[in-house]
């Protein structure tokens, strides 16, 4: 199910194993204004649609690919990090999974994304590709539910 369509973000719905998560799929490049507005209004949205979705589940995962990301700035990664990922959390996300982008420039910048949440309740990891990215989070899901 489609969530939200823009030419720099598209989110949806996703399944494996029985268990829903939401995906992102970022590209391009992105000035803060841009990033930030975008972030904004997936917030809106996942306020609305994850208790929807998470139901009972302990864990719900936020699926990031970011491999067509070509430019992104170190002060929205904090944001991102010090800011928005707290609001992941009270929304009722637990796990984010973050495929690489392939620019070296945007390389360098998401690599300082990861990590947890103070509260840790919010766990951020950085991964070469989708498929491990999705086993790290049907193993976590399995040794903490």
């Amino acid at each position: 199910m489609r969530l939200l369509s823009h030419e720099k973000l598209v989110i949806t719905v996703e399944e494996i194993q029985n268990t829903t998560y939401i995906k992102e799929v970022w590209s391009g490049v992105f000035t803060s204004t841009v990033f930030r507005r975008l972030i904004e209004k997936s917030l809106e949205i996942y306020r609305e649609k994850v208790p929807q979705l998470k139901l009972n589940d302990k864990n719900f995962l936020l699926f990031a690919d970011v491999t067509m990301l070509e430019l992104i700035s170190a002060k929205d990664i904090d944001w991102l990090t010090n800011e928005v990922n707290l609001q992941y959390e009270e929304i009722g996300f637990t796990h984010q999974a973050v495929v690489v982008p392939k620019s070296s420039i945007a390389q360098g910048t998401v690599a300082n994304y990861e990590g947890e949440t103070l509260a840790g309740g919010f766990n951020t990891m950085l991964f070469p590709d989708e498929l491990s990215a999705l086993r790290w989070y049907m193993g976590q899901n399995k040794s903490e539910g």
